[in-house]
């Protein structure tokens, strides 16, 4: 069997082995297959220089074409990827196969390790050759796997069969890759002005400010983060109000994080509060991305090589072969609430066998194995209490196995105590999940007051209808329950520190969510229901929402109905339509329609046409025209608005124009970030963010975000990056100088949680031009010359039609030319660049005379 291999627009000869292929235009060559498993020896190339003359008749010397960039023994610093998953950037020893040749990866004890191999099943022979340091070629120690070098990527490809690797090892990625960043700062912003004018006369414009803010410093492995907001009126009112204020890093070895300072609880199993003091707490994301989240295990028995396959809700999930004996899949991906397993195992006889798994998780499930933990100390923050309490709180949570996760939880503090003992069911019937929470309040003058807390939640999709139970729940608290910031309101309540007590005790509060696809082309229903009772308050909070939506061709549409009850009796019910139509061949613009009435009295109906004004994503805008009509009385509004996407800030404003009002409004959204190298405007930022570096690269976009360009300065800030994951980033040269060169277009980066990755982007800058050379007789320089400086450094070849483009010239300087390795195979040429052509390239003319002062003849 061979492998056909078309070569385009190649005019010259190919030798392979003895035989040579002379190549017009377009020409097709067999070429046997490559043994992958082996090393294939450099392949011998030659070109025919008759082809290549360019009508010149001069002999070309093109044996340098003829060799290739050979890789070095010796150690080199490379990406690696198994299986196409990218493992991180490492040194790599290579050893030398002979003159000539490529030196190949070798592996020792500890790069295999490192790598997730499984050494434990080699073979003895290896085994002690790796033990006593020696290092192996991956092809001579693993049947079946083998590797590739990308020399100008510098990336090592290696192709390893399942059976070679540890378990769960594809995804993992070792700390030790793990980004901690450059110590940098950067202040992010969200300012909105809104200015709304009565078409009263006597009434005053009124202007409200928003500047939200949040900041930080990366020293090391310490992150500090403050969060704070400022607010404004043209009335006089300014206020400024922090919301947390800490510091962080990560505990490597325990896949958690150290937060000193003002933050929150996490909120899982007792009520989230703000705090001032110390929280150590697990951090799901370190988990490789197989492991986070809740999953069961699925195990079972193979009588042969048998080939075992996950479904869900026909799905494939999983699939793999394992060996004869027992087999167990710990590795399976969460996916929510998308009902049961179904497992099927084919027999090397064609023997096929298959059983369920029950899989549906409420939020606090863990997979088998697993735990997660918080423990807080600190003092309590509330704007309403007088002093501030001291309290501890601590959680502990735990996957027993594919039915039962269990969980707990204490806070203590003086005058108060509360503990939570409860669990989370994954059964055949649906997951459910039951906690009950013990407090004891001391109350000045009323002594200790103790109560309970029962909360149940229930979560299933059932798969013959499809029904969606997303999360049920009820909670029931008797009189005497307190949580931690109700308990010391109303300790300051009776201690007399408190005029009033104007918290709601919260006695009862169910809330269902279904949601039911009907049979195709019909759409689906949706029910959420809450109910909310106090103990201090008569009277009940009930929400009820009913939608339907549904779809035809390309329009969208849906109607829902809602009912509002107060605990106080205001009862309100709203009817509400919508219609959704993408415009135009390329859906980059939409019509939204929708009409609402209510029981007050109040109808509105609007329509709004949006969709973006440019083919970067930059400018987005939409223009809405609504009518609302209030106890009989109408009022039409005109409104529209702009979102501008720019390399350094998203920009916004809107106006809108109606009966009684003119509104305006000014919004800003972005960051600044102080490093090394200076300081870089950029959009808004996430939790953990990134830092590009290619000097001279102005105008270079990073391809996943919208105008997100490398500034003068030669940086540009990569917005969002996904903490303990392997992020993929990808410089754009388009629209880059053609004086400047990307000597590699992506990175690999894994940051932690929170850091500033410094990610460098190579360059080479210089002039460059396309320079048409020709001899003083008006012929052609022959194809394949080489172009060089004053320096004699390489700046390029000359191609066809006698041109050569070439990078690092002067404004003007001399030029030498060589199609052969004597001194009368050679000229100089005199340059001077003009200005910019059309295409954006530099050129100019230049007559390359004899070194020797007299023409070359047909045979030199």
């Amino acid at each position: 069997m061979t492998r056909t291999c078309p070569l385009f627009d190649f005019p010259g000869g190919l030798t392979r082995g003895r035989t040579t292929i002379f190549l017009g235009s377009l020409s097709f060559v067999s070429l046997p297959p490559l043994a992958m498993a082996e090393t294939p020896e450099p392949l011998a190339i030659q070109f025919e220089s008759a082809f290549l003359s360019n009508g010149t008749a001069l002999a070309v010397d093109l044996s340098r074409f003829e060799k290739r960039n050979i890789v070095a023994a010796g150690a080199h610093n490379v990406e690696v990827f198994i299986n196409q998953q990218w493992q991180g950037r490492l040194d790599v020893a290579f050893e030398s196969q002979g003159a000539g040749q490529d030196a190949f990866a070798c592996f020792d004890q500890a790069l295999l390790h490192r790598l997730g191999i499984a050494t434990d099943r080699l073979a003895s022979e290896h085994v002690v050759q790796l033990a006593s340091g020696h290092c192996l070629h991956i092809e001579a120690i693993l049947a079946d796997a083998f590797s590739e070098f990308d020399f100008s990527r510098q990336q090592l490809s290696l192709s390893i069969p399942q059976i070679w690797l540890k378990r769960a090892s594809l995804d993992y990625v070792d700390p030790g890759q793990w980004d901690s960043g450059v110590s940098a700062g950067f202040i992010g912003y969200n300012l909105n002005v809104y200015n709304l004018k009565p078409r009263n006369q006597q009434e005053k414009l009124q202007t409200q400010g928003y500047l939200g803010l949040n900041s930080g410093v990366n020293l090391g492995n310490w992150r500090l983060r403050h969060d704070g907001a400022l607010s404004w009126s043209n009335q006089g009112l300014q206020h400024y109000q922090s919301h947390s204020s800490y510091a962080q890093r990560d505990i490597t070895p325990w896949s958690s994080q150290l937060t000193l300072g003002e933050t929150y609880t996490p909120g899982d199993l007792f009520n989230s509060v703000s705090f001032i003091g110390a929280r150590l707490a697990s951090d799901d994301r370190m988990l490789p991305h197989s492991q986070s989240g809740f999953a069961p295990v699925v195990r079972g028995v193979a009588n042969s090589n048998a080939r075992v396959v996950v479904r869900q809700r026909g799905v494939i999930l999983h699939e793999s072969t394992v060996a004869p004996g027992a087999f167990e899949i710990d590795d399976l991906q969460a996916t929510g609430y998308g009902g049961d397993l179904g497992v099927e195992i084919t027999e090397a006889d064609g023997q096929v066998r298959s059983f369920s798994v029950p899989y549906t998780a409420v939020p606090l499930s863990l997979r088998p194995g697993q735990q997660r933990y918080s423990t807080t100390f600190g003092t309590l923050q509330n704007p309403l209490l007088v002093s501030e309490p001291v309290f501890v709180e601590g959680n502990w949570q735990y996957g027993l196995n594919n039915l039962l996760s269990s969980y707990s939880g204490l806070t203590f503090a003086s005058g108060y105590g509360a503990l939570l003992l409860g669990g989370a069911l994954n059964t055949s019937l649906g997951a459910f999940g039951l906690d009950v929470t013990q407090a004891r309040t001391h109350l000045p003058g009323l002594g200790s007051q103790q109560g309970q807390s029962l909360r149940v939640s229930y979560a299933k999709t059932l798969n013959a209808t499809d029904t969606q139970v997303a999360l049920a729940t009820h909670r029931y608290s008797t009189q005497g329950y307190f949580n931690l910031e109700d308990a010391f309101l109303n300790r300051q309540y009776w201690r007399g520190t408190s005029h009033s007590l104007d918290f709601l005790h919260q006695r009862s509060r169910s809330a269902l969510t279904l949601g039911q696809p009907l049979a195709e082309r019909y759409g689906q229903v949706h029910l959420t229901t809450s109910a909310t009772r106090y103990w201090n308050y008569s009277g009940t909070d009930v929400n009820y929402s009913l939608g339907y939506s549904n779809h035809f061709k390309r329009l969208t549409y849906g109607l829902s109905a809602a009912r509002e009850r107060s605990a106080s009796g205001r009862r309100d019910n709203v009817l509400n339509l919508t219609f959704s139509l993408p415009l135009g061949p390329d859906r980059s613009k939409t019509l939204n329609t929708s009409a609402s009435r209510s029981q007050q009295g109040h109808s509105q109906m609007q329509t709004t046409l949006s969709g973006i004004a440019d083919t970067e994503n930059r400018l987005s805008y939409g223009v809405t025209a609504s009518h609302d009509r209030h106890h009989g009385e109408g009022n039409s509004n005109l409104s529209g608005n702009l979102l501008y996407r720019s390399p350094v800030a998203e920009l916004s404003g809107s106006l809108s124009h109606g009966k009684n009002l003119a509104q305006s409004s000014f919004g800003a959204r972005g960051a600044v970030v102080a490093h090394e190298g200076g300081i870089t405007l950029s959009q808004p930022l996430g939790e953990t963010f990134g830092l590009a570096r290619a000097e001279h690269a102005t105008g270079a976009r990073l391809s996943s975000f919208t105008a997100a360009t490398v500034d003068r300065h030669g940086y540009a800030v990569i917005p969002s990056l996904t903490p303990y994951r392997s992020n993929r980033v990808e410089l754009d040269p388009k629209g880059l100088s053609t004086d400047i060169e990307l000597q590699g277009t992506v990175q690999q980066t894994v940051p932690r949680a929170g850091a500033i990755p410094l990610l460098e982007f190579q360059t080479v800058s210089g002039r460059s031009a396309v320079i048409h050379l020709l001899k003083p007789d008006g012929r052609a320089i022959a194809f394949g010359s080489v172009v060089k400086d004053e320096d004699g450094i390489e700046l390029g070849i000359v191609g066809q039609g006698s041109q050569a483009f070439v990078r690092g010239l002067k404004e003007r300087g001399t030029l030498g030319v060589s199609w052969g390795n004597s001194p009368q195979q050679s000229c100089t040429a005199t340059y001077s660049l003009t200005q910019h052509s059309p295409s954006g390239l530099r050129t100019a003319a230049a007559t390359c005379e004899s070194s020797q002062g007299r023409e070359p003849d047909a045979n030199e």
